[in-house]
């Protein structure tokens, strides 16, 4: 392991399965053709790994997770994609099919032409990744310590692994960001929300859940922020798709609108809020303050749009665009 990490990211390793230009998203007992197929790495903590580690280079990210090798070989896309980009895999569980008898985490993803999705997601293994799993990872918790580093979680992971690893990186002094995304609507998190908890960056209807608040403009989004930052969040940052982010704390309350950027003539949500909260945390890493990183994130998230598929950014096309 090499002892330049500093970012932990932990969470479910998919494949994705994307049905791209379809002429629309559809209805029940509906109908339609697209126009290409996409098969390639997903899940929402593998895709900001590999968004992080693209920005920020080799050797300064790990990843922690579960995967299954499957016949059909779905299991490598994630695995090789993190490896292409210098991500440490080395606490990454990967079991037999026939040991577990379950697939790797697939994402069936259709995307219109206005870019609009819709995600089904199949965890598969990624449901057996547990507690134990986390605390295997030791030693990759010391590194990060030493190295004032952070911790990132989604919720595309089992809930009680989530907290553990929160729970872990407080009593080690890393700090945590959290991508609420693949929330529970069933699930009671104020546990979570009670840990110490530097960043939670949840879009308008992750926001909704957490807080009850239908948030749909810069008033909408204090209310729901203030609630969040009542349980002891020192950081919110709310994205509301077209209209930006709203960045909240006990001292700031900023609304960041898109930044006006050349368009490529593709058009995609999938992957915008990973690298949202990807570039946040390489932001932060380089030195910036909260504001600023929270800026860095909108202009990312905004870029993102303009690729087909997840195609993490590279520092250049940030700074371009900055």
């Amino acid at each position: 392991m090499r002892s330049e990490i500093s970012t932990i990211v932990i969470g479910g390793l998919n494949t994705d399965i994307v049905a791209l230009g379809a002429k629309k998203i559809l209805q029940p007992g509906e109908h339609t053709y697209a126009e290409k197929l996409h098969i390639g790495p997903g899940g929402k903590s593998r895709n900001i790994a590999q968004m992080i580690a693209t920005l920020s280079g080799r050797d300064h990210v790990a990843m922690i997770g579960r995967t299954a090798k499957d016949p059909y070989g779905l299991w490598k896309p994630p695995i090789t994609s993190l490896h292409e980009v210098g991500v440490n895999t080395e606490f990454i569980t990967t079991v037999s099919f026939e040991e577990t008898l379950q697939y790797p985490g697939i994402a069936l993803i259709p995307v219109d032409n206005k870019g609009s999705n819709q995600i089904y997601v199949i965890p598969g293994v990624n449901n057996d990744f547990s507690e134990k799993d986390i605390d295997n990872a030791d030693p990759l918790f010391q590194t990060a310590a030493k190295n004032k580093g952070i911790l990132i979680s989604t919720l595309e992971l089992p809930y009680k692994t989530a907290l553990h690893a929160v729970k872990k990186a407080n009593e080690a002094g890393i700090k945590v960001l959290f991508d609420p995304g693949g929330i529970d609507e069933g699930q009671d998190y104020k546990e979570l929300l009670a840990q110490k908890i530097f960043l939670l960056k949840p879009n308008e209807h992750e926001a909704k859940t957490l807080t009850g608040v239908a948030v749909k403009d810069g008033e909408s989004a204090k209310t729901a922020a203030d609630k969040l930052l009542q349980t002891g969040v020192e950081n919110v940052l709310i994205t509301i798709g077209a209209q930006g982010g709203y960045f909240f704390n006990k001292d700031t309350k900023k609304h960041i609108p898109i930044p006006k950027v050349k368009e490529t003539g593709k058009k995609d949500e999938t992957g915008c809020g990973d690298q949202t909260i990807a570039a946040f945390a390489y932001a932060l890493n380089e030195g910036k303050d909260v504001v600023e990183a929270a800026t860095t994130a909108i202009r990312a998230g905004t870029l993102q749009f303009y690729k087909s598929g997840i195609s993490p950014l590279t520092r250049g096309e940030l700074e371009v665009n900055s």
